[in-house]
């Protein structure tokens, strides 16, 4: 490791609460579904939305199809923390350490889908400069639901019937972030309901893996 990423780690330690076993327990728990490095250029997608809205969803169609590293901050904070409070440190402790592994496995040669609300641009910053470090452009994708849609997603996830899913956020957490969702200024691809996410999801490919080069990957977490 060279002494700016030493740097840049102790930085992250230090802002962020990120305590020196996370990263080794993360990319251990990564380990078995980790895709081969790419054999073309890296890619790094940004996914961007409120609960419900069918991030999470999209993220496992696109590593079953491309050799995607899939970093989900649901899954992330709960192997960190074995009892989630969901505090404010907490939370920099998870981004802390989703946008070291982000910079990480971009650097080796992987792609990334980066699966969270990311909500404005100030939480986005992060991954743009470490997109920018490693020489990608990311790919931004904003989701949008109805809210009657997002209720009924959060009811059958209640109830078992849903698809399964490691998110605690209900309702309640849904209108409280609400407040926080803002447009996303840079260029961006829209998935708007369901009806979208399929043609959303061609073009992701498309512009990350190219033309005939995707199919059945392997199976997601």
């Amino acid at each position: 490791m060279s002494g700016s990423e030493q740097r840049s780690r102790r930085k992250f330690w230090t802002a962020g609460g990120l305590r020196p076993r996370d990263l080794p327990l993360l990319r251990a728990a990564l380990a078995d579904e980790l895709p081969p490095p790419n054999d073309h250029p890296s890619s790094l997608v940004i996914l961007c939305g409120l609960p419900g809205t069918g991030k999470s969803h999209f993220a496992r169609e696109l590593v079953a199809r491309a050799p995607f590293v899939w970093l989900n901050s649901d899954r992330t904070r709960k192997l960190l923390v074995a009892r989630p409070c969901y505090s404010r440190r907490e939370h920099r402790r998870v981004f802390a350490a989703m946008h070291v592994l982000t910079r990480g496995y971009l650097r080796d040669g992987h792609s990334v889908v980066f699966d969270a609300t990311n909500l404005n641009e100030g939480v986005r910053a992060p991954l743009y400069a470490s997109a920018e470090a490693v020489g990608v452009a990311p790919l931004i994708i904003r989701f949008t639901a109805s809210a009657g849609l997002v209720w009924k997603r959060m009811e059958d996830r209640a109830s078992g019937v849903g698809e399964a899913t490691q998110s605690d956020a209900g309702w309640e957490v849904y209108t409280r972030m609400a407040i926080a969702d803002q447009p996303v200024p840079r260029p961006h691809l829209l998935v708007r309901g369901p009806d979208d996410a399929n043609r959303v999801l061609e073009e992701t490919l498309r512009r990350t893996i190219g033309p005939g080069l995707y199919g059945h990957h392997h199976a997601a977490p």
